[in-house]
């Protein structure tokens, strides 16, 4: 590698792993509320919910890689372009195709590693979080309540203590009380494991119960394990591609052949077709920052950035949207869709390359000015619009 190779390298890095951070970090942030609210009944959330968002970070990781490597790329030959670097490298003849093998193997890199997420970590992500939110309706992770507080783990449940000793887990002046039972202990301790809720270990109580013919019934007891059922999970409706994303390769490509519905086996070639589809895109990334990155002479404008995000998002939901119909052909729209994209970077590539640095950015430019035009027209008829009609001249020329 020469040493030119490695500066375009050094400077594709930065961008690339701040990028990738950001979006990470946004979309962690996002959720973290959303995450929140299913972690009311957990006695340590603040672990859980890290265990959550590490279990998502490969999801998120995957949606990042796209954007970061074209706004890598797009950064750092807008940066050669407005400093003057471009035609340095042009003086000593290197062609834009040569300025390119750097970043064509770094996209690649970048959608070999992608592929390895969609492949293997993020399926074994979406399972792990999908145990955990099992254990959480379930109830072992615990049950978390303040003293004094009434707790309605269910509807028709009420769960009260009076103190909890927190370095033994022992609850003391526990009153539970269901549409039939009511029971009042003197102390207890919850049990993790119960298979539709925890399991409380009762110690010196009494039980009053509601017969059906409406007459109660008291007892004493010195020990007793009392089940109590936490809030029943929603009914989640759960698509093919949210299936399908819970699989390695492995099982996809099974499934893809030897799953017992015509449907099923359709589905999971659409996945298939999403995941190696969107992995090649990647490495065409390149291709759309080189051409939608630079700038014209003389100018400063960045309108190729905020299109190369569209065209991404655009692919993106198009290939989404093809997996979801899980057509029988859904692969060949898949490539299709692809190749598209790729005969688009291919033009604006020769394009740039015929006219030289910036054309994609002055067509774009020369595109927007009607719209320009437009906006200013609309602004200053809106300052008209705002100013007094009785208003004196900032200006005069006398008394």
């Amino acid at each position: 590698m020469s040493a030119i190779d490695r500066y375009i390298a050094r400077r594709l890095a930065r961008p690339f792993l701040a990028v990738s951070v950001i979006i990470v970090l946004l979309l962690t942030l996002e959720n973290s509320r959303r995450l929140m609210t299913l972690l009311g009944n957990v006695e340590q959330p603040v672990a859980v919910l890290i265990k959550l968002m590490l279990y998502l970070i490969p999801e998120y990781l995957g949606i990042g890689l796209l954007i970061a490597v074209f706004v890598s790329v797009a950064v750092v030959f807008r940066g050669f372009a407005l400093q003057g670097e471009l035609d340095i490298f042009a003086s000593i003849g290197l062609s834009p195709g040569r300025l390119l093998r750097v970043p064509l193997m770094f996209g690649l890199a970048v959608a070999l590693l992608h592929a390895g997420l969609r492949a293997y970590i993020e399926p074994a992500g979406e399972q792990r979080l999908d145990a955990l939110g099992t254990s959480i309706a379930l109830g072992n992770l615990g049950l978390s309540i303040a003293p004094g507080e009434f707790l309605g783990p269910r509807p028709g449940t009420m769960f009260h203590v009076d103190a909890v000793d927190r370095a033994t887990g022992v609850f003391r002046g526990l009153l539970v009380q269901s549409r039939s039972l009511t029971v009042a202990a003197r102390e207890g301790r919850v049990i993790n494991g119960g298979h539709e809720g925890v399991l409380l270990r009762l110690f010196d109580g009494h039980v009053v119960a509601t017969r059906p013919s409406g007459r109660l019934e008291a007892t004493s007891f010195q020990a007793m394990a009392m089940p109590i059922a936490l809030m029943a999970a929603k009914p989640v409706h759960v698509t093919p591609r949210h299936r399908n994303d819970r699989l390695m390769s492995g099982d996809l490509w099974r499934a893809a052949f030897d799953a017992r519905t015509g449907s099923e086996r359709a589905a999971a070639r659409a996945a298939l077709g999403n995941r190696f589809v969107t992995a090649a895109f990647i490495a065409l990334v390149p291709l759309f920052g080189f051409a939608l990155g630079v700038p014209p002479k003389r100018s400063t404008s960045a309108l190729g950035l905020g299109l190369g995000i569209l065209l991404i998002v655009g692919f993106v939901q198009t290939i989404v949207a093809i997996e979801d119909g899980a057509h029988a052909l859904a692969p060949l729209y898949q490539v299709a869709v692809l190749l598209g994209f790729a005969c688009l970077a291919l033009a604006m590539l020769r394009a740039q390359t015929n006219r030289g640095p910036g054309a994609i950015e002055a067509m774009l430019v020369s595109a927007s000015q009607p719209a320009r035009h437009l906006s200013h027209w609309f602004r200053l008829d809106r300052l008209m619009m705002r100013l007094p009609s009785d208003r004196r001249p900032l200006l005069t020329t006398g008394r």
